[in-house]
């Protein structure tokens, strides 16, 4: 079992000032003795080459995996191509494998916007396919994409082996993918029950969630329930 957090998770800590991002990454490594990190585009100080070279070198030096860049929206057809491009640049120098995306607004007219967001994405796919970057796509409420079927309905219209899942543990739907093969990353909840979660398989587990009162005691917990619940499982 392989155990990352996002940084949104710290977000408010690291707007108050109260630790830079740098000191975020040595505490994920020392205090909470995580396996990986997700970056938040927007919890990143800069997305200059060096800011995003020397946030690498660090988590590297620390023994983390830079798991994934997370960019909500970036499949917005309205976004420029040119963003979308940049963004998948701006992972590859992270060191990250994986680009997480969310899908934009329904629009007024959502299976016009659906066509357009499948293009975007399978231009995207291309990209990343030659960056040997794997994209993960997530369901967001609010968004084109709100539920499980939707994301499995745009890939299969994708029809790239770049694009894989990004889902929530314990959705409900997602028994109806079937195989397990394409879901990458295990988005986990702060405080959600994890009892009976299927933890002995390859992928990540993502920490995601507010953590504005106490984000470290937050993980902390997350992260041991989860451990117990591979003890548990492991027994069996």
């Amino acid at each position: 079992m392989k155990i990352a957090v996002t940084s949104s998770v710290f977000a408010a800590a690291l707007r108050r000032g109260e630790l830079t991002h740098l000191e975020w990454l040595e505490a994920c490594a020392s205090r909470l003795d995580l396996d990986g990190v997700v970056f938040e585009l927007a919890d990143l100080p800069r997305t200059d080459g060096e800011y995003a070279a020397q946030a690498k070198k660090v988590a590297t030096d620390l023994g983390l995996v830079p798991v994934a860049l997370d960019a909500p929206g970036l499949l917005d057809p309205d976004r420029p191509e040119a963003e979308r491009a940049a963004v998948l640049e701006l992972a590859g120098r992270l060191g990250a494998g994986l680009l997480r995306l969310t899908a934009g607004p329904p629009g007024p007219l959502p299976p016009e916007t659906f066509a357009r967001t499948v293009a975007a994405a399978k231009g995207l796919a291309s990209l990343a396919k030659a960056a040997n970057i794997t994209l993960t796509v997530a369901p967001a409420a609010g968004t084109l994409l709100a539920g499980v079927a939707d994301v499995q309905k745009l890939a299969k219209f994708v029809d790239s082996a770049w694009l894989r899942y990004d889902l929530p543990v314990g959705d409900p739907d997602r028994a109806a993918l079937g195989s397990r093969d394409r879901v990458l990353i295990e988005r986990v909840g702060l405080g959600e029950d994890v009892t009976g979660v299927a933890v002995l398989r390859r992928g990540w587990f993502v920490l995601e969630g507010s953590g504005d009162n106490d984000p470290f005691a937050a993980v902390e917990d997350a992260v041991g329930r989860l451990r117990a619940a591979r003890r548990a499982r492991a027994a069996v």
